[in-house]
């Protein structure tokens, strides 16, 4: 950036009238807009209301657009959403790989130090691996073994049959089984001499069994139960009479002063 001040050579001259003025009088000449902007001095430059402040460095244009260019991917989400690579998984090994744990093994013992000793070790050496036999017990067969299609857990209620419900089929079905029992209805209407059931109500079905019951009950009553008393009471006779309930205590004695 330049400096705060231009050259001397390239400031204006004051007159000296004017000059000799700010002396006396002490005030210092204000600083213009302009001359901030071009001084380049990032102290002296001012932002305005909702802007930064202007740059003090030589800039691009206003389109320009920083960054590194990168080269456009082709293959984008368009393509990864609409095609799906299933894993495949790597090959097991089999009989015709090499025991390389083996080899390693005897190359220790033969005195093979280092990968190129190894390297021509191994071309006269040619050693298979052998499959490893089951360790302990067989595993057990479990039904998904025999059957690929088997499903495991408890078995969860049927999914909603939504298009019945939206096509209206329970509707229909409903309206179907209320006209049944209407035209039944108007049917039985048609036939003055045949016979018409009649629909009780709860609490005339209840009065006709209760009425029922109480005349089973008057019909056939049940056998008197005998008061119960304790077994050493059972023998023991009462001393009260009827008569002597009737007679007074005072009795005896009125009928001597009569």
């Amino acid at each position: 950036a330049n400096s705060a001040c231009p050259p001397a050579e390239a400031r204006p001259r004051r007159p000296a009238s004017q000059r000799g003025h700010e002396r006396s009088s002490g005030a210092r000449p204000q600083m213009s807009e302009e001359y901030r902007a071009r001084s380049r001095n990032a102290v002296l430059a001012r932002d305005d209301i909702g802007r930064c402040k202007p740059s003090i460095y030589d800039l691009p244009h206003e389109a320009h657009a920083y960054g590194r260019c990168d080269p456009p991917d082709a293959e984008g989400a368009r393509e990864v959403i609409s095609s799906w690579a299933s894993h495949v998984p790597r090959r097991k090994p089999g009989l015709e790989c090499q025991d390389f744990r083996k080899l390693n093994r005897m190359a220790a013992v033969d005195g093979v130090a280092n990968a190129n000793q190894l390297k021509d070790w191994r071309t006269t050496r040619d050693i298979k691996l052998v499959p490893k036999g089951p360790e302990g017990a067989l595993p057990k067969v479990i039904p998904s073994d025999v059957i690929p299609s088997f499903a495991y857990g408890k078995k969860s209620r049927p999914s909603t049959p939504i298009h019945s419900v939206i096509g209206g089929h329970y509707a229909r079905e409903q309206e179907q089984v209320l006209a049944s029992i209407y035209q039944k209805h108007a049917d039985e209407k048609d036939m003055p001499n045949g016979k018409r059931s009649i629909k009780l109500t709860l609490a005339a079905r209840k009065n006709i069994m209760n009425a029922k019951s109480n005349r089973a009950l008057n019909d056939n009553p049940p056998p008197e139960k005998e008061v119960w008393k304790m077994s050493k009471f059972k023998n023991v006779k009462g001393k009260m009479s009827a008569e002597g309930l009737g007679r007074a205590e005072s009795a005896p004695t009125l009928q001597q002063v009569a």
